[in-house]
């Protein structure tokens, strides 16, 4: 399990350089104003980072030139809550879909996850802002990770959206984004800890499913255990869109 696996050992940065950008985020908010977004060229530059993400509503993505990993850094709410997750799933084969988290901050400010650099392709021609077919499989894969509401019972869903997805090299699909799995208890329920909520998730029952989740020739696939399969084009072409 979790073969794909590198090595990170040489690759990751230390967990004294995640702190220090979190001291340095928590600066940054000590007045109650919103500083991060306006502020993510000058911290990215401070610790000779690479912007590669500042479009999300709850963390920005940075990395090393040349690093095999990148570190958001936003709200603790979802960092300590996709770190949780991980760490939860890791050893199960729902955490193969995982873009592994390799480290966090004390305070969880910053958070190192492993690099997947192709995203989903956009469609060609028509812009599609709504597939259809997307969405069933998305629906699918989302019911695989639905019993963590037995443990987080706050959560409305996985959102695992395209954007929230990217290619490997041998086209398996990684979700680089899930910390919505877990991020409404450490929202809503401030004594939760990352601890708490690993031993909390991993008292539940595991589904008991492989899937395979592919990108080959611009054909998103999904294949399951339980005989469950979709194909989906990136350019549905014959569709219209729905906007």
């Amino acid at each position: 399990m979790n073969s794909w696996h590198i090595d990170t050992g040489t690759l990751m940065v230390s967990t004294t350089f995640l702190n220090k950008i979190d001291k340095h985020v928590q600066s940054l908010l000590t007045d109650n104003k919103e500083r991060l977004w306006p502020g993510a060229t000058s911290i990215a530059n401070k610790f000779k980072l690479q912007l590669v993400a500042t479009g999300g509503t709850t963390r920005i993505v940075m990395k090393k030139k040349g690093g095999r990993t990148v570190i958001k850094v936003g709200y603790p709410s979802h960092n300590r809550a996709e770190y949780a997750a991980y760490k939860a799933l890791e050893y199960s084969t729902l955490g193969d879909l995982l873009a592994p988290c390799v480290g966090i901050s004390d305070n969880g400010y910053s958070l190192e996850m492993q690099y997947v650099s192709r995203p989903i392709p956009q469609a060609k021609g028509e812009y599609y802002w709504f597939n259809p077919e997307f969405v069933k499989l998305r629906d699918k894969l989302e019911s695989h990770f639905s019993f963590i509401k037995g443990y987080n019972k706050y959560t409305w869903g996985a959102d695992f959206h395209e954007e929230n997805m990217r290619v490997m090299r041998n086209g398996d699909i990684k979700i680089i984004d899930y910390s919505n799995l877990l991020s409404d208890m450490f929202l809503r329920q401030k004594k939760t800890t990352v601890e708490k909520a690993i031993k909390g998730v991993l008292r539940l029952g595991y589904p008991r499913v492989n899937i395979k989740l592919t990108l080959k020739n611009r054909i998103i696939s999904y294949e399951d255990n339980n005989g469950c399969f979709y194909k989906v084009a990136i350019d549905p072409q014959e569709e219209k869109a729905i906007i």
